[in-house]
């Protein structure tokens, strides 16, 4: 299952900070890639991460160290996956 997690430019240096070296949730942090786009004239300025479920399992208890409120968004982008919407 492949889940897409979008999260802010801000969001993503914390996580990319603390993401422990050599795990899966690294590995798709160093391969995100960034996204800026407007909706009705406001700008988001961020990060695609891609990974399987073992891979977003580490970046959640990452960021419920780190970064709580990226937590929510790993949990939504987790359960659109499963539901096979993204």
């Amino acid at each position: 299952m492949e889940i897409s997690i979008k999260i802010a430019s801000r969001e993503y240096q914390q996580l990319r900070t603390h993401v422990p070296d050599g795990s899966s949730a690294r590995e798709a942090v160093e391969r995100a890639t960034r996204i800026d786009y407007s909706v009705g004239g406001v700008l988001f300025e961020g990060y695609t991460i891609v990974c399987d479920e073992d891979a977003a399992r580490g970046l959640q208890e990452t960021a419920a160290h780190y970064c709580p409120e990226v937590v929510a968004k790993i949990q939504k982008a987790v359960g659109l996956a499963r539901s096979g919407q993204t």
